[in-house]
């Protein structure tokens, strides 16, 4: 059974505005009758009232009582495609994603995975873990070849102690062979705790990170 403690959504369950628009409708159509009523009971049988002009009036209630069904079944569709939507947001619950950034959770055992991109000529790398404060708590050299690379911070800090749990980001500093200073991209890995359907769409919480469906990069196996 999917979790859905971790989905937030703006579905509600109270009448729509279609179904407003048709219960407005009823009562002016109720209304009409009464009205019409009235008039053929009390009209000049010499001169009785001109068909044409109240066959046009119910005419104009059936065209807007269709546009009113219409939207109605238009609402009942996007109800379905919401409900749908949220659960196919359920789904990524617990799943580990790699998003574009370079902030994550440590919880103080588990450590953070991060990835990085030399798409330059790299001449020197190295990769600095920085706590909340901006301090740097570990470092190491990074490898400089093209492509993508994985690091992945175990948690302890560079006097081989456990850091304490908090959000760290990761710092990489690059020169190519003249000393140029370059940026590699960064992406980092972590679990989806929960989604916000609330909006046009779904956001989603990575780590300490929130982001659009459309910024998840990849859904990462758990090992």
């Amino acid at each position: 059974m999917v979790d859905l403690t971790g989905i937030t959504s703006a579905t509600g369950t109270g009448l729509t505005r279609g179904d407003n628009s048709a219960a407005k409708l009823a009562d002016d159509f109720d209304d009409f009758l009464t009205l019409l009523t009235t008039q053929l009971q009390n009209q000049d049988p010499t001169d009785p009232m001109d068909s044409n002009e109240f066959t046009n009036q119910l005419v104009q209630f059936s065209s807007v009582e269709q546009q009113i069904q219409t939207n109605q079944n238009l609402e009942s569709l996007q109800s379905l495609l919401e409900m749908n939507n949220i659960a196919s947001a359920a789904s990524f619950l617990g799943s580990d994603a790699l998003i574009l950034g370079t902030t994550g959770d440590h919880d103080g055992s588990s450590g953070i995975k991060w990835q990085y991109q030399n798409t330059a000529v790299t001449d020197d790398l190295t990769v600095k873990v920085r706590n909340e404060t901006g301090t740097v708590v570990y470092s190491e050299a990074g490898l400089t070849t093209l492509g993508l690379h994985t690091f992945k911070w175990d948690g302890i800090d560079t006097a081989g102690n456990p850091a304490a749990p908090g959000k760290y980001t990761l710092d990489i500093a690059a020169t190519n062979a003249d000393g140029v200073e370059l940026d590699p991209p960064i992406a980092v890995q972590e679990t989806i705790t929960a989604v916000d359907t609330s909006g046009l769409e779904p956001i989603f919480t990575v780590g300490p990170n929130e982001v659009g469906q459309s910024e998840i990069l990849q859904l990462v196996h758990k090992n």
